[in-house]
């Protein structure tokens, strides 16, 4: 039987503990026998059936987009960028969406500048919803967030952009991750320094997806134009 106790809560009277965050130890996990799945979630099909319809016919490859993570976290500083920046490196080949609800008004105004990126404001009411926005997808780009790990875990395309000091999860020197099949990792070189981490985001794009484009625009108007 599984029962979830609520923070604070004292819990039932039990026979055996252990920490959540101890499991891995107590089972004597290594890299190797880390259980592995395409994916482990599953969205709901007719909240993904009713995006499809939403989004309408896909003319081209589609491409989830999540910047930032909460902005009330001390942690989200170096995670998470301003959209601007990342918009030049945003090719026309390409669809762009929205996967994030918490937008700061700085990213607002980078949003309404680039209608090529479309967004659903009040549509994404819960984890449910986003979740099946990226069932839609081809592919979801994010910094370090929940939305990453959740495309993970539906077993989605997922690329993450990772800060030099990533969070120990993701672990060191390696492009792959033991937890999620479909995850490609990418990391800063430098403390702080993203432009070589979109630079090669845009050229993997245009291999990974197929297309011909040509290199990304530089003018910050790569994703303006309605898709």
């Amino acid at each position: 039987m599984t029962q979830v106790i609520p923070y604070k809560e004292p819990p039932p009277d039990f026979d055996v503990q252990c920490p959540l965050m101890s499991l891995p130890l107590a089972f004597r996990a290594t890299l190797e026998t880390v259980p592995l799945a395409t994916r482990y979630l599953h969205s709901d099909p007719s909240k993904v059936a009713a995006w499809e319809e939403r989004l309408g016919a896909k003319t081209k490859s589609r491409i989830g987009l999540t910047w930032s993570g909460n902005q009330a976290a001390g942690t989200n500083r170096e995670r998470h960028f301003p959209l601007a920046m990342l918009v030049p490196y945003l090719c026309d080949d390409f669809q762009y969406f929205c996967l994030q609800t918490d937008i700061t008004q700085a990213d607002r105004e980078t949003l309404a500048e680039n209608p090529g990126i479309r967004r659903f404001d009040g549509e994404l009411r819960d984890f449910s919803d986003t979740a099946a926005l990226c069932e839609c997808m081809d592919l979801v780009l994010s910094v370090d967030t929940s939305v990453a790990h959740m495309s993970g875990a539906l077993g989605k395309k997922t690329w993450v952009l990772l800060t030099f000091n990533a969070d120990w999860r993701w672990l060191i020197d390696r492009e792959d991750n033991p937890w999620y099949t479909a995850m490609r990792l990418f990391r800063q070189k430098t403390r702080g320094d993203w432009k070589p981490v979109f630079e090669r985001v845009a050229e993997e794009l245009r291999r990974e997806l197929g297309s011909a484009a040509a290199a990304p625009q530089r003018s910050g108007r790569g994703a303006g134009s309605p898709p």
